[in-house]
């Protein structure tokens, strides 16, 4: 498996970096979650396994393609919402639902974005 520079965690590190008054560190980091969440939007999905044979040992069909772009905006919401962009914020957030209902990290934020 590949090692991602960034995550659905990566907004809490740069939540925690503003609780520490560190608001440059984390405005930064929260741009550089977009441009990489932005990257990954257009990037072609591959399993990224060393196991030759794990593609005949799945069990279940899943596209991979769109979980991918699923993760994608669900990681640019985070960002905008990091960086005080609200509104879309909660359109990615919506989008996301959207895809995919039980997707418990959206859910979550959208509660967290009501008022």
């Amino acid at each position: 498996m590949s090692v991602r520079a960034f995550s659905e965690m990566t907004y809490y590190s740069a939540l925690s970096w503003e609780k520490l008054g560190q608001r440059a560190k984390a405005k930064k980091l929260f741009r550089d979650l977009l441009a990489f969440a932005q990257k990954l939007q257009k990037t072609k999905a591959k399993i990224d396994y060393f196991a030759t044979s794990l593609p005949m040992m799945l069990l279940f069909d899943d596209d991979l393609q769109f979980r991918q772009e699923t993760t994608a905006l669900f990681l640019q919401a985070q960002a905008q919402l990091g960086l005080g962009r609200l509104a879309k914020a909660q359109s990615l957030l919506k989008t996301v639902l959207q895809r995919d209902p039980n997707h418990a990290l959206a859910a979550d934020l959208w509660n967290d974005t009501k008022p």
